[in-house]
């Protein structure tokens, strides 16, 4: 097959003519890319935020681990109410949290009438990284660090007010669930409303 001869031609001068601008086009100073001193200062400029913004996140990460853990713990207390409301019988939940023990409970658990989980958010919170304790009147008759819900879902008049508080292991964030009345009314409350650990 052969090339038509308006193809050729146009190939010919197009080859043939040297660019007038060559030489301004191959050497041009603002073609794309960065110079060595332009990626330093983006990358010390990045450091100087990230260093400035981690402590936020830090914190901002321990809050929502003792929320987390605090709202399981307000979910479980009710759900042993509810529990022993249902099933018309008595309901005792203990909370297990000795650090001391051999092997240390950490992470927190709870045992329900002898059923017992574990208060990690499904291993999301680390050992180490929060403390639960548990305060309650000291005429109090029933289990250390439990409460007994009875059919109704009342609590004998020496155990209110209940105190179950999730801190950080390093301090400053603290919340904690309140069960403050003997129908078993809770709520819940964070920072110096929380009772001290012991």
């Amino acid at each position: 097959m052969k090339t038509p001869p308006i193809l050729l031609k146009l190939l010919h001068n197009s080859a043939a003519k040297p660019s007038p601008n060559f030489n301004k086009t191959a050497s041009r100073k603002d073609d794309g890319g960065f110079t060595l001193l332009e990626v330093l200062v983006i990358a010390l400029l990045i450091g100087i935020f990230s260093s400035i913004a981690a402590p936020s996140w830090q914190g901002f990460i321990t809050r929502q681990r003792v929320r987390t853990v605090n709202d399981r713990v307000l979910q479980t207390l009710r759900t042993a109410q509810s529990e022993a409301k249902r099933t018309k019988s008595s309901v005792t939940v203990r909370f297990n949290y000795d650090p001391n023990a051999s092997p240390p409970i950490d992470p927190p658990t709870v045992t329900i009438n002898n059923i017992t989980q574990q208060l990690n958010a499904e291993g999301e919170i680390k050992p180490g990284t929060l403390a639960l304790t548990v305060d309650k009147p000291p005429a109090s008759t029933t289990p250390a660090n439990s409460i007994v819900f009875d059919y109704q879902g009342n609590l004998t008049p020496d155990t209110t007010p209940f105190f179950v508080t999730v801190a950080s292991s390093g301090g400053g964030t603290k919340q904690c669930v309140i069960v403050q009345t003997l129908l078993g009314g809770m709520r819940t409350d964070e920072g110096n409303d929380c009772p001290p650990p012991p």
